[in-house]
């Protein structure tokens, strides 16, 4: 009979095929629980840069059984608050050494062990992994074999799907994940499940969330560049990236649409939370001291995003509320939807329209 066990080359040739780096985590994730009998095995990230306070985020689990590995959406709310560094002394032990590490449960009913994710010297993630028995040799060979596999298909993502300067992703990446936003909406607003799932993973989802999207525009950007350089209005570039990597959560989606312009695909339970988000974003621009310029600040709008939607129309609506921002004093967030009802502004959307960018 043949086995239904993935074989490692399989496991190795479903990543290459994915454009998906939630669905290469969770092929990772089920292989490796698959290959080293695991009974739970998670999927750690760093989030923070290196001389500032750092947080492990969890990117996705497979516990023993489960066909397979859950992403973190499908884990709640709770799952998807950063933890605190030195809050996980396991985890914080394994980034140390660089290398696996690997101890008896402290109830003797098992063993736990760190692997690490690295990028080129510097720890991005680890896995984590509990088992009955140590592993063994051939399963750390297989693991690490995975590991490098995995390592090399999200390289090769990176390369095509993030901006070169900032890398934040790109332009190209957006479409896709706008309209898998869309499905999401259609979902929520329809009642259909996600089949990709399976029933437990639904189940432990307390809270629906919504998609918004939100563009954000530096506030005197050509001025920056003719006063100072190009080259300092790349730096700005940078920094306003890397702020943007550190305050928004690590599954909301960051992109650099060319020039000054940047665009925000985040998940929020309503207009409320969403503005929180962008509020909390445009105050770290507004207190942060850029080398050279000093004081730089951000216009930001946002919109909900629609079923049937399309990128240009979502997009156009969040542009709409931050040319009203930018004409009302800068360094300012509006809600498309809230001018609209306050008859600022007219919606002259229509959703379902074919016209991408």
């Amino acid at each position: 009979m043949p086995s239904t066990t993935p074989d490692l080359l399989d496991t190795l040739l479903a990543m290459t095929r994915s454009r998906e780096r939630v669905e290469v985590d969770a092929l990772l994730l089920t292989a490796l629980a698959v290959r080293t009998a695991a009974i739970r095995v998670r999927l750690w990230r760093v989030k923070g840069e290196a001389g500032q306070p750092r947080h492990w985020v969890l990117c996705g689990e497979h516990h023993q059984g489960q066909d397979r590995a859950a992403p973190v959406e499908h884990l709640g709310d709770a799952a998807r608050i950063p933890v605190p560094w030195h809050a996980l002394p396991d985890l914080v032990r394994c980034a140390d050494a660089r290398a696996v590490v690997a101890r008896p449960q402290a109830d003797a009913s098992g063993w736990h062990t760190g692997l690490p994710l690295l990028l080129d010297t510097d720890i991005e993630g680890l896995i984590e992994l509990d088992s009955v028995q140590p592993l063994d040799a051939p399963a750390l060979e297989a693991a690490e074999r995975l590991l490098q596999g995995h390592r090399n298909v999200l390289g090769l993502l990176d390369y095509s799907e993030r901006d070169t300067l900032t890398r934040l992703l790109n332009r190209k990446r957006f479409d896709t994940a706008f309209m898998q936003a869309t499905v999401a909406e259609a979902r929520r607003i329809y009642g259909v499940p996600d089949e990709a799932s399976d029933p437990q993973d639904r189940r432990a989802v307390p809270v629906v969330r919504r998609h918004w999207l939100g563009v954000v525009d530096i506030d005197h950007f050509k001025l920056v560049n003719d006063r100072f350089g190009h080259i300092v209005g790349d730096e700005v570039l940078s920094m306003v990236a890397r702020i943007m990597t550190s305050v928004f959560r690590f599954d909301d989606q960051l992109y650099r649409f060319g020039g000054e312009e940047f665009v925000v695909l985040l998940t929020a339970r309503d207009e409320a939370g969403a503005r929180k988000a962008f509020e909390r974003f445009r105050l770290a621009i507004e207190g942060c001291a850029f080398p050279a310029i000093g004081r730089v600040t951000v216009s930001i709008g946002f919109s909900d995003v629609r079923p049937g939607d399309t990128p240009q129309a979502c997009f156009d609506r969040a542009d709409k509320a931050v040319y009203h921002g930018k004409t009302h004093g800068r360094n300012q967030i509006h809600s498309h939807e809230v001018l609209v009802e306050q008859g600022l502004i007219e919606d002259t959307s229509h959703c379902g329209d074919i016209e991408l960018f």
